[in-house]
């Protein structure tokens, strides 16, 4: 007998294995209960993503799994707030078992290591998959890092190493086998702990999802700034450029990819302080440029010239 979208819902998504005392009441009722937290703020964030949009459809459920988490968790790391818990909403062109295990192993095991417990959520069918995840996080009070903070001067940051995810992506799409790249592509990092790290640092952030200069804008655009960035200071992997060549390497760098790295400006007087943090277990960080005056974002070479870049980043429409 098939399973129907509540037999669905027990076997993969009703797990029960991640504890947090806040849940008062998990999957199952027409709502979760969640208990208050004293001197926290709930910081909200959805994202869907679309297969042949956001994923190749090729890709197995774990991947698919991994991909999805990480994006909803990255917007938290934004904010520097804590993982509390999140829904999953489904849609499914086919009921294939064999990928819902994979799925689901992948969404569990990703969750647990954050601490984020599954309370709730939908599956349904339709003409093709499609996920969406809400995500809520808890953050001290006032301590949310927002993306209209940054003030002249302030330094520009970025944590990794940036155009990995796009250089992996086209290395399945070329067919070649698995390497580094395909791994930060299909297994992106969240980096919860160092936005954690920055909330009394940093003056604004963003997550890196839509390619760096796009994303960088949004805090140029909230903070009615400009940016002025080092082309040299990009922290690029030497497998990406031994992939694709150094131009190319830039390119995707600055424009093309979803590295879900943090981008994140620090006030000048905090820059030393920050620079003194133990960085040893968390991914390191780099100095790319500085926040100006000029509303507009200026990419210099090495000679100082301004570099014309024509792609800002992903274009959702």
């Amino acid at each position: 007998m098939p399973l129907d979208e509540f037999d669905l819902i027990k076997k993969y998504f009703d797990i029960g294995t991640i504890k947090n005392t806040s849940v008062v009441l998990g999957p199952g009722d027409d709502c979760a209960i969640l208990a208050p937290l004293d001197g926290q703020e709930i910081c909200l964030s959805t994202d869907t993503m679309n297969e042949d949009v956001h994923f190749l459809s090729s890709l197995p459920g774990s991947v698919i799994a991994s991909r999805v988490v990480a994006a909803n968790l990255s917007d938290l790391a934004a904010m520097g707030a804590d993982p509390y818990a999140c829904l999953l909403a489904v849609t499914l062109n086919e009921v294939n078992e064999n990928w819902l295990d994979q799925f689901s192993a992948g969404i569990f095991s990703i969750l647990k290591d954050y601490r984020c417990p599954l309370i709730g959520g939908n599956v349904s069918k339709g003409p093709k998959l499609s996920i969406t995840m809400t995500v809520l996080g808890s953050i001290p009070v006032g301590k949310a890092i927002v993306r209209s903070g940054a003030r002249t001067g302030d330094g520009i940051y970025v944590t990794g190493s940036l155009g990995d995810a796009k250089g992996g992506l086209e290395t399945l799409r070329s067919g070649k086998k698995q390497n580094y790249l395909v791994s930060r592509y299909c297994h992106p990092t969240p980096r919860i702990l160092e936005g954690m790290a920055l909330r009394e640092l940093a003056s604004s952030m963003i997550d890196v999802s839509d390619g760096l200069l796009a994303d960088l804008g949004h805090i140029c655009s909230a903070s009615h700034l400009g940016a002025e960035l080092d082309i040299n200071s990009l922290p690029i992997s030497s497998y990406l450029k031994d992939e694709v060549g150094e131009e190319l390497a830039y390119r995707f760098a600055l424009s093309d990819s979803d590295d879900y790295e943090l981008c994140f400006t620090v006030p000048k007087r905090l820059e030393d302080e920050m620079n003194r943090l133990d960085w040893s277990s968390l991914a390191p960080v780099t100095k790319i440029g500085t926040m100006i005056p000029d509303k507009n974002i200026k990419v210099l070479a090495e000679d100082g010239g301004i570099i014309e870049i024509e792609q800002l980043g992903y274009k959702h429409f």
